[in-house]
């Protein structure tokens, strides 16, 4: 409970700043101050509108975060004891046990590739509803005929 508690205080507070700051940066988008008098309520503003496309710097984050867990479960796993990934590349090192530690290495490399090949559509996706967003901002008004 407690290595987990450890792994997972660091990252939430980095999460909670990244998605504290890119909501502040939506909500002041002048497509959100449109979407206000239309929408029903606030909160379906904050959440259809502005929370989707403050996602895109926090998926970023979220893979990044990955890797660091990955290094803080090896320092976490040395001092707490559980076993686990760090212990096993910890005591492969130590027993110089270059097999094991090319798998482990394989194995770490994999999952963050995964993960940065999982984040890459979701941030194109935001991107460019973001950008189609803006275009819609920006057409000229319609003339109306006298």
């Amino acid at each position: 409970m407690l290595p987990a508690t450890v792994l997972g205080l660091l990252n939430s507070a980095l999460i909670i700043r990244f998605t504290r700051a890119s909501m502040l940066d939506v909500l002041g988008e002048d497509y959100v101050r449109t979407a206000r008098p239309r929408a029903s309520s606030e909160t379906t503003v904050v959440l259809k509108h502005a929370l989707r496309n403050a996602l895109v710097p926090i998926v970023t984050v979220l893979g990044l975060t990955v890797a660091l867990m990955i290094g803080g479960a090896v320092v976490t796993e040395t001092v707490f004891g559980p076993p686990g990934v760090g212990n096993l590349v910890v005591s492969a090192v130590l027993r110089r046990d270059y097999p094991v530690i090319q798998g482990a290495l394989l194995v770490i490399a994999a999952t963050l590739r995964a993960d940065q090949l999982l984040d890459r559509p979701a941030v194109a996706r935001g991107r460019s509803r973001a950008s189609r967003c803006e275009a819609v901002m920006r057409l000229p008004p319609a003339s109306s005929a006298n």
